[in-house]
């Protein structure tokens, strides 16, 4: 499965004697699907068909889609409603003669009342319906090719930043020896600073050494953080999902703090300083994936 990015483009367009259609999808992240569809006031009956479509189609993400839609049948009848205008009529003689007034254009009056002209309904055919849905289907998979193309480049972009935290492991793996040396060395200096050398039980020391040494071991948290990094690896071959590698960044950040905290020595705490902030770029970057 590729990975795909959230934001992207497309276009389609179909031209006959009856008709052009020309549809552009844009879209934007977005946690969930959002859709807002412009379709012409008497074509607003195909939203939700085309709404349920796209949503199956591309997932996650806010969409925008514009249409232009130009036919060349006639023009829609006008439409008028000669009983309403006469009506109204008969109610502006009335409110004259009651008012002892006379207005000086009844007719700009009965043009003004809603519904007593306007465009009739236009008549569309289920080719037609059906056009309008190819192309915006069309449009989709554009967008979706789009979206393979700047998904693949995250990807690449999240795998590099992923070794390189794995090679930080590394680093930090390399540092262990020196590290317990140094706290040793500064847990026997703290000791040596508050009591006299010649009581000092050699053997009991060393014993509250080790245990303190245990105390801020960081191997359990370097082994799963080594383990969230294949998860993350894996997820990103066989199931690119934004949600999910979100999820998992989230758990590497834990274990990223977890070991800052008890390695206790700066060599360490600097590099998970480092590893944290290519884990801010991960983030932004996942933020990109559908």
């Amino acid at each position: 499965m590729k990975a795909k990015s959230m934001t992207g483009f497309g276009r389609a367009q179909s031209e006959n004697e009856k008709w052009t259609i020309s549809c552009e999808i844009k879209a934007l992240n977005g946690r969930y699907f959002e859709a807002d569809i412009r379709l012409p006031k008497y074509l607003n009956e195909l939203d939700s068909k085309i709404r349920r479509a796209l949503s199956e189609f591309l997932e996650r993400g806010t969409i925008s889609v514009n249409y232009n839609i130009k036919t060349n049948d006639a023009p829609s009848r006008i439409a008028v409603n000669t009983d309403l205008a006469k009506e109204y009529l008969n109610a502006l003689k009335h409110l004259e003669s009651s008012l002892g007034l006379q207005l000086s254009d009844p007719m700009r009056e009965i043009l003004k009342v809603p519904d007593v002209m306007g465009v009739g309904e236009r008549e569309i055919g289920d080719d037609f319906k059906e056009e309008i849905i190819k192309v915006t289907l069309e449009a989709a998979k554009q967008l979706d090719a789009f979206r393979i193309i700047e998904g693949q480049a995250t990807a690449d972009k999240l795998k590099q930043l992923i070794e390189s935290i794995s090679d930080d492991v590394l680093i930090i793996e390399h540092q262990e020896g020196n590290r317990r040396e140094a706290l040793r060395e500064r847990i026997y200096g703290n000791v040596l600073e508050h009591i006299q050398e010649q009581n000092v039980d050699e053997n009991r020391l060393e014993q509250e050494i080790l245990l303190y040494l245990d105390k801020w071991d960081i191997a359990e948290e370097k082994q799963r953080l080594s383990q969230h990094l294949d998860f993350f690896i894996r997820s990103l071959k066989e199931e690119p999902k934004g949600r999910k590698l979100n999820f998992i960044a989230q758990e590497m950040g834990r274990e990223m703090n977890t070991l800052g905290v008890k390695s206790n020595y700066f060599p360490m705490q600097e590099c998970a300083v480092r590893m944290k902030e290519k884990l801010e770029q991960i983030k932004e970057q996942v933020l990109n994936l559908a």
